[in-house]
């Protein structure tokens, strides 16, 4: 009874997220110094640690992942801390990101503790608590013409979620989880118009947030639930059918109700900007698709090359702080995630993000792979490897580490055994 009470606590905190960073975001657009989201992730790991430690620590591989990986990047961290000969605040400002990157990897380890008390109808029904929250949290300030625009020039809309691809990143897992829940219907028990509803309003999230890589990837992964149904349709039972007609009689009918006028509306910023840029860059389309990332690459690396003694910053990196305090724009943050770890953690601290990818596409593999586990962290890697804002966001690291969490919940379900 303690136990289940344990991990329903867990799972609250997870669901309430979106509600503080929303008003974290308030605090931040309004002048208000009131640090809420770093309070509650302080609580929520506090938590974490309190609730495995209670239980009797599990040996299990995550832990072991866990305990080396934090070490050493909090080791990283006080290391140049001396080498750089910085203060106490900065080195404060640099454990933060180790604390966000950690709960990729707190979270399905206090899941596996509680592995027992876990299911995939009990996930289906947190994922869609989150993704309610999380969409309100758009959508109502939208509406209300309250919040921020994703870019500076109005283009798209973010409300006051802080950074635009970390909560396009978790609306994009929560539409994969969505669609496989449409798929696995009779997994999780929830009715099907419920996911078609929230599927839609997922996409109406990324349509007005604008960015290429979110409208892009919800568009493309909606082309495949229609071919997916629409083979179903051919070939199985009234239940399939019934699911392909619902699935595009309500894409009809939100096309012929907005139609083509309100796809540009929404869309307007969105292309202008494009088209300012793309006569910016004279047609540089890989740095028009990557938002100048590849630009920030050479700019980083020309630092990396110039810098004194560099094969010190090889094996441990200068730092998020320092890198951003001496280069700014000009490489101090490239938004690539691995190639931020290496200039920020060197080579240790990049082997540390490899081994914790690799440790989770094993487990989806393990025992026969799950086609959908091995497809969200496929997509994780190329969406921080292309665009970033993973693994460093308080709000996608979140997100991330529930990703995993629903992974090994899966695998148990399939008969994998710990």
């Amino acid at each position: 009874m303690v136990d289940r009470i344990k991990i329903h606590i867990f799972l609250i905190m997870i669901i309430i997220f979106p509600l503080i960073d929303i008003f974290n975001g308030v605090f931040i657009s309004y002048g208000y110094n009131i640090p809420l989201g770093t309070a509650y992730r302080v609580l929520f790991i506090a938590y974490i640690l309190y609730g495995a430690l209670s239980k009797g620590v599990k040996r299990t591989g995550d832990y072991l992942l866990l305990l080396i990986s934090i070490f050493l990047l909090i080791l990283l961290c006080i290391v140049q801390t001396v080498y750089f000969k910085t203060g106490l605040s900065l080195l404060i400002e640099e454990l933060s990101y180790v604390i966000r990157f950690s709960l990729c990897l707190l979270i399905p380890f206090f899941a596996n503790q509680y592995i027992d008390y876990l299911s995939i109808r009990k996930l289906s029904k947190v994922t869609v608590f989150l993704d309610l929250f999380l969409i309100g949290g758009l959508i109502i300030p939208y509406f209300l013409g309250l919040g921020n625009s994703t870019y500076d020039d109005t283009a798209g809309f973010k409300g006051f979620y802080f950074a635009t691809n970390d909560i396009a990143f978790a609306f994009l897992i929560l539409l994969f989880f969505i669609g496989w829940f449409l798929i696995h219907h009779e997994k999780c028990l929830i009715p099907a118009g419920m996911l078609l509803v929230l599927y839609f309003l997922n996409m109406y999230c990324l349509l007005i947030l604008g960015t290429k890589s979110g409208l892009l990837t919800g568009v493309l992964y909606t082309f495949y639930l229609i071919f997916y149904f629409l083979s179903r349709y051919r070939s199985r039972s009234l239940v399939a059918q019934f699911f392909v007609f619902e699935f595009l009689l309500l894409g009809l009918f939100l096309l012929l109700m907005k139609g083509k006028e309100f796809l540009l509306t929404a869309l307007s910023g969105v292309i202008a900007r494009f088209a300012y840029f793309r006569t910016l860059y004279q047609d540089d389309w890989l740095r028009l698709l990557l938002s100048s990332r590849n630009v920030y690459l050479k700019d980083a690396m020309d630092n990396f090359l110039q810098a004194p003694k560099n094969q010190y910053l090889f094996l441990f990196g200068a730092g998020f702080e320092n890198r951003w305090d001496w280069y700014g724009r000009k490489g101090g943050l490239i938004e690539m995630d691995f190639f931020d770890m290496f200039f920020s953690y060197g080579i240790i601290g990049t082997l540390i993000l490899i081994a914790v990818v690799s440790y989770f596409l094993k487990l989806a593999v393990y025992r026969g792979a799950d086609k959908f586990c091995v497809f969200l962290l496929i997509f994780t890697i190329i969406y921080s490897f292309l665009v970033g804002h993973v693994f460093f966001s308080a709000l996608s690291a979140t997100v991330f580490g529930f990703m995993c969490m629903l992974i090994q919940v899966i695998k148990k379900e399939q008969g994998w055994q710990r």
